[in-house]
């Protein structure tokens, strides 16, 4: 794995890729191994397996090229995710230090809060910000026409967003809407779900 350059933070190892206003940006370790590469090869090799079944006649060099759009796709998605979540933290006056992306979605590394409501709508923003960035694509796939990969795309990114969002509102383990919940329970009982996701 490669070592050069890595940071942590709250125990995530992470390769820093950029900073967005001030907010660190990073990869993490995991992507980098030969399992996480593996991962996303994988993911490319199903969305071609996927488009098999389709008579497009098109070249195999644009058939794998649209299943490679899946890898940014993913990353988008978990990135606005993130972000939202680094919004609300921003507005709730919060300290963000990272965003990094992980095989398994995002982690913002932020500030914690003693209010109930900040914690709660920071874990909403999340999924939020899927929600509209998957609405927004929809749009943008119906009304711009689009055609071939670009329209591949926007449906990988559609569907990726809307689907992140309903499954991080569900109450279980280190899902946002686990967050939500434990956000309104009594400081002890918050404590031990925590610890337990």
């Amino acid at each position: 794995m490669l070592a050069v350059g890595m940071h942590t933070i709250h125990g995530i190892r992470f390769l820093p890729v950029g900073r967005i206003d001030g907010v660190q940006l990073g990869l993490d370790a995991r992507f980098l191994s030969w399992r996480g590469l593996s991962v996303l090869a994988l993911l490319t090799l199903a969305t071609l397996a996927g488009q098999l079944g389709h008579e497009s006649g098109s070249a195999v060099w644009l058939g794998l090229a649209q299943a490679g759009l899946i890898v940014p796709a993913i990353a988008l998605t978990s990135l606005g995710h993130e972000l939202g979540h680094v919004l609300a933290s921003r507005l709730a006056g919060l300290t963000v230090r990272a965003v990094v992306l992980t095989p398994q979605g995002g982690v913002t590394i932020r500030a914690r809060s003693n209010e109930p409501a900040v914690n709660f709508l920071t874990a909403l923003a999340g999924p939020l910000a899927n929600a509209l960035l998957g609405t927004i694509s929809v749009w943008l796939a119906l009304t711009c026409e689009l055609e071939g990969p670009l329209l591949t795309f926007m449906v990988e990114l559609t569907a990726l967003n809307l689907l992140t969002a309903a499954a991080n509102l569900l109450p279980v383990g280190a899902m946002d809407g686990q967050r939500m919940l434990t956000a309104w329970q009594t400081p002890e009982r918050a404590a031990a779900l925590e610890a337990a996701a």
